[in-house]
């Protein structure tokens, strides 16, 4: 189908209205303007009706099921003071529908048209049902009724569009999904990109892909970030061309690998739109909830291991969303008492494979294989803790081992196709084709598993890290654009996110903008202050010419990194790169290297050990290390960075001019500083052959 005329005006317009108001989306505003009116009248039950649908909207644009849990509160809330309310009872059947329990829907529906037979929302909401339920001729029936009493509406032209792709009519519903388009509001930009991405599902069921690819980029223009985008993408495949590769083996080099092919980065400048205020502090989520309820679970039945089970995991749970240390020990003593009264029998997996997360959590890899194949072994059918027997293989750099433990969940049957069988796999599998050099395939197996976790449901932080890896990989690749689409997505459904802010702000740092690079990586460390986003702010101060203000972040970096017995694990890499990186207690670099490489011996250890090694003046230990960094292929430009000053300063010229062009050639901009000193270097090396990187900057100030 070709884009009609209406189309291409509405965007035009959607566009000129985003460069005008790029603070909230229309969800957000609707939300805004309901808690103002609960504000004014709380007693109204028209304004929790508006708030439920505007959060029902909202959990549209994010994926995110917490919204539609808001909403089911603000629903309780203004039944709870007009029982019998027609809108908030209309309300909870759009809700029940969004939760996809369309009996429910129906019955409840049917029961609204009895006593209202001429709303048309109620008929559009009895279609709807019925498809979900497989009756395709009530639903049609409905419809006809909705679009009788208001024609052309635009959820009704939706089910109508259903509905023709059901009878085997795609063109038909592409017409009618052209007109649902065209009849939409331009400041919708929700509701456009979620029709923009029904038209390209259509289209990709009819292979028109280069059509389909339109339209999902337009769908990127109108609402960057929307789930439904990437979903597709993956199925287009319209950022990157699938591309199939083996895992990494140990016995491969990087001189004789087979690397696929990789769209050259351009350096095309990116257009960043501003991230909105609201997305930049964390919203409160539903663990906190559920650790006070399994707290009281416990104090009122004491022996029950299910309940600490749960406890442990909810305790991991805000370890993961608040990076809070601490929480890995609540989680463990939780979950201790759980296994100390049942650890032999079906229902102790949980706590088994709980604990292995949080082994995970902490570093202790041997201990999370343990916990992961105790699981395993109760034989409960569950075979999702292979997943955490391949993270800590693949951490420890055992790549083959963690191929294997990933081959065990290729499962066949009925349960190979949940979507959480397929996110567990495909999350997991994406690094290994990462590690051996297939960017491109990393990125379709994360695309995947991102489609997978927004069908599955999980909870916020778990599907916004998904977005955020995938963000890493297309940086990786040097698809700016694409990376802070990524990170966008990831805040959209877990506000507050500190890797995503993190990830947006490294993206603008790289491109100069650094007053707006540092206000997001401030915002990254009021919720977490990880060492190396520290260090990434104080390097952006350094660039903005603020050194003082840089020290003090350089400082902070060593307090953090040395906070307690866990941070002095979790950190030791990131310190001995730090030192490393800024010429300061060289000697402590190498010694905490050399501590992580007693753990661990994946790829960035061995980087991290060649970095540290090559400021201490040893120079072919560290060629030897980076050597073993790059074996598997991994198409990281700060390895070849490290690669070519390592070969510069052993004057190997022509193999550091070639790790120096790869670094460059994979992303322009992979650093904030060491892309312009990869650049230089390069260049000396270019017009003065015999040149060693001695002779030139190689160090962040």
């Amino acid at each position: 189908m070709k884009l009609s005329s209406a189309i291409v005006l509405i965007a035009a317009s959607v566009l000129f209205a985003k460069a005008e108001t790029q603070q909230v989306t229309p969800a957000e505003q609707r939300i805004a303007a309901a808690r103002q009116q609960i504000a004014s009248d709380p007693k109204k039950p028209e304004a929790y009706n508006n708030l439920a649908l505007a959060f029902i909207s909202r959990a549209h644009e994010t994926a995110s099921p917490d919204y539609d849990r808001q909403a089911a509160e603000a629903i309780a809330t203004g039944l709870s003071l007009a029982p019998q309310d027609f809108q908030l009872r209309k309300a909870h059947v759009a809700l029940l529908l969004d939760q996809h329990e369309f009996g429910r829907a129906r019955d409840e529906a049917k029961d609204l048209n009895l006593h209202n037979p001429d709303d048309a929302t109620v008929h559009g909401y009895l279609a709807r049902a019925y498809l979900g339920l497989g009756d395709y001729q009530h639903a049609e029936t409905s419809a006809q009724w909705m679009l009788n009493l208001q024609p052309f509406n635009v959820p009704g032209l939706l089910i109508a569009a259903d509905l023709r792709e059901h009878y085997g009519d795609p063109e038909g519903a592409l017409e009618v999904l052209d007109r649902a388009y065209a009849e939409t509001s331009p400041g919708e930009t929700g509701e456009l990109a979620a029709i923009a991405n029904h038209i390209a599902a259509v289209e990709i069921s009819m292979g028109k892909l280069d059509s389909a690819s339109q339209m999902l980029q337009r769908a990127d223009e109108l609402f960057p970030g929307y789930p439904e985008t990437l979903k597709n993408r993956a199925r287009v495949g319209v950022v990157h061309p699938a591309v199939e590769a083996a895992a990494p083996s140990s016995s491969a080099t990087h001189h004789d690998r087979v690397e696929p092919a990789m769209p050259s980065p351009t350096m095309t400048p990116v257009v960043f739109s501003p991230v909105p205020a609201a997305l930049l502090v964390p919203h409160a989520t539903g663990t906190e909830r559920i650790i006070h309820t399994m707290q009281s679970r416990v104090q009122g039945n004491p022996k029950d291991p299910a309940a600490y089970s749960a406890l442990g995991a909810a305790f991991f749970q805000r370890a993961r969303e608040t990076g809070d240390v601490e929480d890995f020990q609540l989680a463990e003593q939780a979950l201790n008492k759980s296994l100390d009264l049942n650890s032999a029998d079906f229902s102790a997996d949980a706590a088994y494979s709980t604990m292995a997360e949080v082994c995970m959590g902490e570093h202790r890899f041997s201990d999370a294989i343990t916990y992961a194949q105790k699981a395993l072994a109760l034989g409960s059918g569950d075979l999702s803790s292979f997943a955490i027997v391949g993270d800590a293989n693949a951490d420890m750099g055992e790549y083959e081992r963690a191929a294997v433990a990933y081959s065990r969940l290729d499962i066949s049957g009925e349960s190979a196709s949940q979507p959480r069988s397929v996110y567990v796999r495909d999350s997991r599998t994406s690094y290994l084709k990462f590690v051996s050099g297939d960017t491109t395939g990393a990125i379709r197996l994360m695309q995947s598993a991102v489609a997978a976790g927004t069908e599955a449901r999980l909870p916020a932080e778990n599907l916004a890290w998904l977005y955020y890896e995938l963000g890493e990989y297309e940086f990786q690749a040097g698809d700016i654009a694409a990376a802070n689409n990524a990170y966008l997505a990831a805040l959209n459904i877990h506000p507050g996110d500190y890797r995503a802010l993190a990830g947006l702000g490294k993206l603008r740092g790289n491109q100069g903008r650094y007053a707006e690079a540092i206000k997001l990586y401030q915002s990254a460390i009021a919720v977490v202050p990880m060492p190396t986003y520290v260090a990434e702010l104080g390097d952006l101060y350094t660039k903005a010419g603020n050194p003082a203000e840089a020290g003090k972040q350089y400082q902070l970096v060593q307090y953090i990194g040395l906070l307690g017995h866990i941070n002095q694990v979790l950190h030791n890499r990131d310190l001995a790169l730090f030192y490393a990186d800024h010429d300061i207690k060289l000697d402590e670099s190498l010694a905490l290297a050399h501590k992580e490489f007693e753990v661990r011996h994946d790829i960035y250890t061995w980087d991290a050990l060649a970095w540290a090694l090559y400021k201490n003046g040893k120079y072919q230990e560290a060629s030897d290390a980076i050597e073993n960094a790059l074996r598997p292929g991994a198409r990281d430009a700060l390895l070849f960075f490290h690669a070519g000053m390592i070969a510069s300063r052993l004057g190997q010229s022509a193999l550091a001019k070639d790790n120096l062009q790869q670094a460059l050639s994979i992303n322009p901009r992979f650093h904030v500083i060491y892309a312009g000193v990869a650049t230089q270097q390069l260049k000396l090396l270019q017009d003065q052959p015999g040149l060693t990187a001695s002779q030139g900057q190689n160090h962040v100030p």
